[in-house]
C-alpha cells in the first residue's frame, strides 16, 4: 500500500515517515557533541589540563635595547574645587523673602562628575559665642562638568533672616568629600 492510497484515514507517505528530516538534525547535533567531547578527552583539551609550557621565555626574546616596563603612574589629574567669590545680587525678584547669591567655583579634574555647592545661613557669633544656624539652608548640582579646568557659577535664593546673618557655602566632590568652603557676605 505504497502507492498513494490512504491507509486506515491517513494519507500515505510516499518520502518516509514524517518528522524524518527534524530527528536526523537533531540525532546529528547529538552524535556531532558526543564526538567533539570525545576527541578533547583524547587530545587533552578539557578545562583541567593545564596549558602547555612554553618554548621560550621573555628574557630570551628581549633583545638588549629592550627596557623593562616603569611602574604604571596614574595619569589622572588631581581633584579639587576652589570657590572664587560669593556675590550678593540682591532681593529676589519673585519673592522678596530670598535674597540671590552668586557663587564661583574652580573645578580641577572632575571632567564628567557632578559636583554638589550646598549652602547654610547663621549669625556669626561675637567676641568668643559660637554661631548660630539660621535654619536655612540648601544644595544644587553643578550637573556633568563638561571639562578637567572649569569656571561654574551658580546663582541660588537664600531665605532671610534677621538682620545680621551670613552665608556659608561647601563645595563637595561626587563621593562626598569636602572640597572647599568659605564665607559669603553679610545680608
Amino acid at each position: 500500500m505504497t502507492d498513494g492510497a490512504q491507509q486506515n484515514g491517513q494519507p500515505a507517505n510516499s518520502g518516509g515517515s514524517h518528522g524524518d528530516g527534524a530527528w536526523r538534525y537533531v540525532l546529528g547535533s547529538i552524535a556531532v557533541s558526543v564526538v567533539s567531547g570525545l576527541l578533547y578527552q583524547v587530545h587533552g583539551c578539557s578545562p583541567d589540563t593545564p596549558d602547555p609550557a612554553p618554548t621560550s621565555t621573555v628574557t630570551e626574546t628581549m633583545s638588549a635595547e629592550t627596557t623593562a616596563p616603569e611602574d604604571d603612574v596614574s595619569s589622572s589629574p588631581s581633584v579639587s574645587a576652589h570657590i572664587t567669590r560669593i556675590l550678593f545680587r540682591g532681593r529676589d525678584s519673585g519673592n522678596a523673602a530670598y535674597s540671590d547669591f552668586e557663587v564661583d567655583v574652580d573645578f580641577s579634574g572632575l571632567r564628567g562628575q557632578e559636583c554638589v555647592i550646598k549652602w547654610s545661613s547663621y549669625y556669626p557669633g561675637k567676641a568668643g559665642q559660637s554661631d548660630t544656624n539660621t535654619g536655612f539652608s540648601g544644595q544644587l548640582s553643578t550637573g556633568l562638568l563638561a571639562h578637567d579646568n572649569e569656571s561654574h557659577w551658580n546663582t541660588f535664593a537664600v531665605h532671610n533672616a534677621q538682620a545680621g546673618w551670613m552665608l556659608h557655602v561647601f563645595v563637595y566632590a561626587p563621593d562626598g568629600t569636602l572640597l572647599d568652603q568659605e564665607d559669603g557676605p553679610t545680608a
